[in-house]
Order: C-alpha cells, then sequence, then structure tokens
C-alpha cells in the first residue's frame, strides 16, 4: 500500500511542477511578466493603469506593433529641459500622442480654459487642461523632429480611460477626448495613409527609441524640473 501511495505520489509532484513551470511562463510572456519587472513604477499605481489599457488595446486591436509604440517619451525642450509624453504610436497614418489622466470623482472642464476642476466628495483640485497639455505635447514633437516629421500628421489624443465622471463642454472638431466626444476606433478609421509618414517612418522610429522609458536619473531630473 506504501508503495503505491509513493508510487502515485512522485507522478503528481512532477504534475505540480509542471503546472507551476507552465504558469510562470504564461505570467511571462502572455502577462507581460518581463515589462513588469523592467518596469515595475509603470504598473504600480492608477494613472499608469490608463496608459496600460491604451497600449494593449493598441497591440490587439489595432494590430500596431509593440516596436511602433514608445511609453514615457521624454521630449527635449528649450533651456535643457524635458516635457513627458505618455505614449506615442508611429502609424502610417501619422504620429499619435496620448495624454491618459485616469482621474476619479466628478471633473469639470473646459476646452478653452486652462484649468480643470476634480471633486472628490467635498474636496477640491485643480489641475491643468490636458487638451491643451497634450497640444504643448504634439508641438514639442515637431519641433524636436523638425525636418525629419515635415508635413507628418501629428494627432493629439487625450483619455479618461473610464475613471471619474468627465463633464467637459467647449469640444472643438479636433479637440480628441476618448470616450467623451470620440472613440480611437472612429479617429483613426477617418484618416488616410501619410505619404510624408512613409517617407520619414524609419527616421522617426530610430529618433523616438532612445527617449522611451528613461533610465531612473532622467526621471528624477525631469520631477525635480517640474516641481520648480
Amino acid at each position: 500500500m506504501e508503495e503505491a501511495v509513493a508510487q502515485f505520489t512522485i507522478p503528481f509532484a512532477i504534475l505540480a511542477v509542471a503546472l507551476f513551470v507552465a504558469g510562470g511562463l504564461i505570467w511571462i510572456f502572455k502577462d507581460h511578466g518581463i515589462d513588469k519587472i523592467k518596469h515595475t513604477e509603470e504598473w504600480q499605481n492608477a494613472g499608469s493603469s490608463g496608459e496600460q489599457i491604451i497600449y494593449t488595446t493598441l497591440i490587439k486591436q489595432f494590430r500596431i506593433p509593440e516596436t511602433q509604440i514608445f511609453r514615457n517619451v521624454y521630449i527635449p525642450i528649450k533651456n535643457g529641459k524635458t516635457t513627458e509624453i505618455d505614449l506615442i504610436v508611429v502609424s502610417k497614418k501619422g504620429l499619435f500622442v496620448f495624454e491618459c489622466k485616469n482621474y476619479g470623482g466628478n471633473i469639470y472642464g473646459d476646452a478653452k480654459r486652462e484649468k480643470w476642476i476634480q471633486y472628490i466628495g467635498k474636496q477640491k483640485n485643480y489641475f491643468y487642461n490636458p487638451i491643451l497639455q497634450n497640444r504643448n505635447h504634439a508641438k514639442a514633437l515637431r519641433s524636436f523632429l523638425n525636418k525629419e516629421a515635415e508635413g507628418v500628421p501629428i494627432i493629439p489624443l487625450t483619455t479618461s480611460i473610464s475613471r471619474g465622471n468627465w463633464k467637459i463642454k467647449n469640444l472643438g472638431a479636433e479637440d480628441y477626448f476618448l470616450g467623451i466626444n470620440c472613440h480611437l476606433k472612429d479617429v483613426y478609421g477617418s484618416l488616410s495613409d501619410s505619404p510624408e509618414m512613409a517617407k520619414y517612418f524609419k527616421t522617426i522610429l530610430k529618433k523616438l527609441a532612445p527617449l522611451a522609458r528613461p533610465d531612473d536619473e532622467a526621471r528624477q531630473k525631469h520631477i525635480r524640473q517640474i516641481n520648480k
């Protein structure tokens, strides 16, 4: 009897180990495990989770290769400073610039005003208009790329994902606020392939790659710049 139990226990142990290994491989390759290890800070807060949703949507639904999606891009601007762009997509239709806001509570904004208001219970917070913020990001990107993006469409897209109750007014025809006045599928589908994009495609990829996901020293420098 003991022999039979021992014979049963050994295969069961092997099966358990195999399942554990398989689970680990699934986590690494199917659930961004390697990315979670390399970029822990991007998987820990609510703001970053909004970027993750956009990132996954672009890959799975729009079939955009990961090599054409740049996250946390630090674009050099004047006086040695940088401006941070959440996501940049290099597409045959143009460059898509994403500003992701994953705020909760009740948010009131006017597309033409600089300050928006967030209410969480009785607490009131002001923050800079993300549409204007992202428009500035697009300008900074165009200035940085200079002649290597001449004529290339640069489309700023703001998104709140699904958190918060957003009440925004005075949105213009090109004030793309995903989930509020438009959807990514509609915006992407309405645009034609850009001949200029085909011309500068490889050059833009090469120029943006070193600016994405900077090391901790670069991030801390950027934070100090903002605090000043």
